[in-house]
């Protein structure tokens, strides 16, 4: 992959369990195709973050381009990449930051449509070389977001980042925590005293072999966030992205991001 390629993979794992009613009502308006990808489509262009309608000009706004999507509904309760989608991200982003968020939002929109599903993991191939400096106003007002975003307890997690040799990450895998800590304004605290553990809330063969060929794990962090949701797992992928690129990283790097409390199903 090149270091200047725009491209964002995230993947959202868990358990899915699908509505008892949804393929009567698929069947019924000729809708047995959906999937992924073409819900993801619809639902990113109704927020008007991208589009593929061809011939219409460029979409003011717009976010990321399409590239391609997929799932793994299997319902048998264990953990399983629910949801992925790998994009083009805007290169000029007009002042906007990276889109985890809104990538990740459309990705959960998809599966409450047509299930439940519970969260256990995250991982994401983050362009850092698209993120902008300026981003500690953001995570300040995500930080205040994040310290209501549930009554608690307290969850474990995991993350793990990856970067190949090239971004010379492995000699600032400390810096990183340092700046993780800062960047969180005291609402993620990180556990060095607890050892290391699989990440029990990702399914294996992550999405994005291509993409992050020639990675390897560089940073490593135990830590806890207030509650455990889609908000506090992105907002932890945000604060993390951030601090490996204020640590000197411009270049794509994988990061992934696992509750890990001891009590997740077994993975598929």
């Amino acid at each position: 992959m090149d270091v200047s390629d725009p491209t964002l993979i995230m993947g959202l794992h868990g358990v899915f369990h699908r509505h008892p009613w949804i393929d009567r009502l698929l069947a019924q308006n000729d809708l047995e195709d959906e999937d992924v990808f073409s819900l993801a489509v619809a639902r990113a262009e109704a927020y008007g973050w991208s589009s593929t309608h061809l011939g219409r000009g460029p979409l003011d706004g717009c976010r990321w381009g399409h590239n391609d999507a997929g799932e793994d509904w299997t319902e048998d309760n264990r953990v399983r990449q629910l949801a992925w989608l790998q994009v083009a991200v805007e290169e000029r982003q007009h002042g906007q930051r990276l889109p985890l968020l809104p990538v990740a939002t459309v990705l959960s929109d998809v599966l409450h449509h047509m299930g439940t599903y519970t969260l256990t993991g995250l991982h994401t191939v983050v362009p850092l070389q698209l993120s902008r400096g300026d981003s500690i106003v953001h995570l300040s007002q995500a930080a205040d977001w994040v310290a209501a975003a549930g009554p608690g307890p307290e969850a474990g997690c995991a993350i793990t980042v990856a970067a190949r040799e090239s971004a010379g990450l492995s000699n600032r895998a400390q810096d990183v925590n340092v700046l993780v800590l800062e960047r969180s304004f005291g609402r993620l605290t990180i556990r060095p005293g607890e050892p290391s553990a699989p990440a029990g809330g990702l399914a294996p063969s992550l999405v994005g072999e291509v993409q992050t060929e020639g990675m390897r794990n560089a940073v490593s962090i135990r830590c806890a966030v207030p509650a455990w949701s889609l908000d506090t797992a992105v907002w932890a992928a945000e604060v993390t992205a951030t601090a490996v690129r204020d640590a000197g990283v411009t270049e794509p790097v994988l990061l992934t991001v696992s509750r890990n409390d001891g009590d997740l199903p077994q993975n598929g």
